[in-house]
């Protein structure tokens, strides 16, 4: 195992999940960032910072160290996740890997920077997950499906053969995509739903089969199906 400095951004469950997942690399995570000022580390070894300003506080005392950096923020804020990735590669840290060692990555799965792959996911043959994706506890991704940035696979997750899941999309626990399915970006998957047709982009959607429910604008704000759809 290779010793190697890890920071975190985000003090809050996901942080909890990828400090075990850490524990079997042989990595140190040396400390954590969150913009939430009344936060607590939970990581004992590891001091908390405050907001951007903290951290370039503390990055300009390190700068000389190699470090790498695991944005801890999951859920619906794949848009956060992204951008707090670009921020931390700008001060030069390095993507941490984040892989379970009881995951199964098939040997021609292409697997994008800074992705968290949890215990007892599958992503089966040729599928490819872009930058900071998270595949949740024991979800499986079928061959040649493709996960796009930010996406955010929940736990208990089916996503069949030959699917398409876009850019920040978020796929709640328990849901299942049947084959050839594309979730649109910013969309949303209820806990529980079967996706028997494809899902638009900003979509919220959920029910057995699934059916969209409502659209939510730029600001995250609800926004009624007859008001897109024209109904």
């Amino acid at each position: 195992m290779e010793y190697r400095k890890v920071i975190f951004w985000g003090a809050a469950s996901q942080a909890v999940v990828l400090e075990e997942l850490i524990s079997y690399s042989g990595a140190e995570i040396v400390a954590v960032f969150d913009n939430n000022t009344a936060a607590k580390s939970p990581i004992e070894s590891a001091p908390i910072f405050y907001k951007k300003e903290g951290f370039e506080q503390w990055i300009a005392q390190h700068k000389e160290e190699e470090l790498y950096f695991a944005v801890a923020i999951g859920g619906e804020h794949g848009n956060v996740r992204l951008e707090m990735h670009e921020y931390l590669k700008s001060f030069g840290l390095l993507p941490f890997q984040c892989v379970h060692p009881t995951s199964f990555i098939a040997s021609n799965a292409l697997i994008g920077e800074g992705c968290h792959i949890l215990t007892r996911s599958v992503i089966c043959a040729r599928s490819t997950l872009g930058k900071s994706v998270i595949i949740n506890t024991l979800a499986d991704v079928d061959h040649e499906c493709t996960v796009d940035d930010g996406a955010h696979i929940s736990a208990n997750v089916i996503v069949a053969g030959r699917c398409t899941i876009r850019r920040n999309a978020f796929v709640g626990v328990g849901a299942a995509v049947l084959p050839g399915l594309t979730i649109g970006k910013n969309a949303i998957i209820g806990a529980g739903a079967v996706i028997t047709k494809d899902v638009p982009d900003n979509a919220v959607a959920y029910g057995n089969p699934a059916s969209v429910r409502y659209y939510r604008d730029e600001a995250g704000n609800r926004v009624e199906v007859e008001e897109v759809e024209g109904h």
